[in-house]
């Protein structure tokens, strides 16, 4: 009872900013927390969209204060997009920041969300991001698109801020000779549809890892090329037999998980091969060879297989 209670109350203090623009709540927390619960998005919930939209502003080089709001226009009106979707995107995101807050729809709210994090990623600095149904299914079913990745290892964070462009057409440039430079593959016959822009960022950070990362994140790279070399050629993004476990490097890992990673992708690559197997049904194999009768695995290896996430 006292729940629906607070939620009566936080609606009733939104709606008295009548007239006040979106744009003007999202870099207060309570006040942007007041209007994700007003559109039934609640507690941990909420608090994973603010850190979402935090971490977006910061990647854009939002300082808090006074000059947030000029800061965040100007990032918008600066941000050099040369895609139609792109620039849709960013003129879609600016009228929505524009709206009078009170007559935002829950739609709206998840639309700006979900643009706003778009744009830190495409534009800024240091955001990985994933799909929101792996990480929440209760924002994914809310519409929310995407999840922001707090990179913490320090080779990785230091690499998206220095190393790899924010630029979009600076990053093409760099993913199209590194992989050419490492021999995997040509970026040049690479379509949206096989990487999507919104993972540009993860493919460049996977590459730069393989001159830069510590020797546990190069040996990954390493297993994931071998996975994908087939008749001494690799091709990491293969539309014949594609894979996306290059977006394992989006996830902070420790060794161990890592060792564990470099393991699996040494026997998918050995049960495709000597099973003559395309890469995704040796992962399968793999993983419920691995479960055998172990009903909690077995649950794991289901859901992934469902969720097939390094395979759409």
């Amino acid at each position: 009872m006292y729940k629906y209670l607070l939620v009566f109350l936080l609606s009733i203090n939104v709606a008295f900013a009548s007239g006040a623009k979106l744009v003007d709540f999202i870099f207060n927390n309570v006040e942007f927390g007041k209007i994700l619960t007003k559109n039934g998005i609640l507690l941990d919930d909420s608090k994973q969209v603010q850190s979402y939209v935090a971490s977006s502003l910061n990647a854009l080089g939002i300082k808090p204060g006074s000059d947030s709001k000029r800061q965040l226009l100007q990032a918008l009106e600066m941000a050099p997009a040369t895609s139609k979707a792109d620039q849709d995107r960013i003129r879609g995101l600016k009228g929505l920041l524009d709206m009078p807050v009170d007559q935002v729809t829950d739609k709206q709210l998840v639309a700006t969300v979900n643009s706003l994090i778009y744009v830190a990623n495409r534009y800024g600095k240091s955001v990985i991001i994933t799909c929101a149904e792996c990480v929440n299914p209760t924002l994914a079913k809310k519409g929310f698109e995407f999840s922001v990745e707090t990179i913490q290892n320090s080779t990785s964070a230091g690499l998206l801020k220095s190393v790899i462009p924010s630029n979009p057409k600076d990053l093409n440039t760099f993913i199209s000779s590194r992989m050419k430079k490492l021999g995997m593959g040509d970026y040049s016959k690479v379509t949206p549809d096989m990487v999507a822009p919104q993972d540009e960022k993860t493919l460049a950070l996977f590459l730069a890892l393989a001159e830069n990362g510590s020797p546990d994140q190069k040996s990954l790279v390493a297993s994931i090329k071998k996975l994908s070399t087939t008749g001494g050629k690799a091709n990491v993004i293969d539309p014949k037999n594609p894979h996306k476990f290059w977006k394992i490097v989006a996830d902070d890992m420790s060794p161990k998980d890592t060792a564990a990673w470099i393991s699996t992708m040494d026997e998918v690559a050995a049960k495709a091969a000597k099973e003559k197997l395309s890469i995704q049904d040796a992962f399968y194999k793999t993983l419920k060879d691995k479960a055998g009768t172990d009903p909690y695995l077995t649950k794991q290896y289901e859901t992934l297989k469902a969720k097939g996430c390094f395979f759409k």
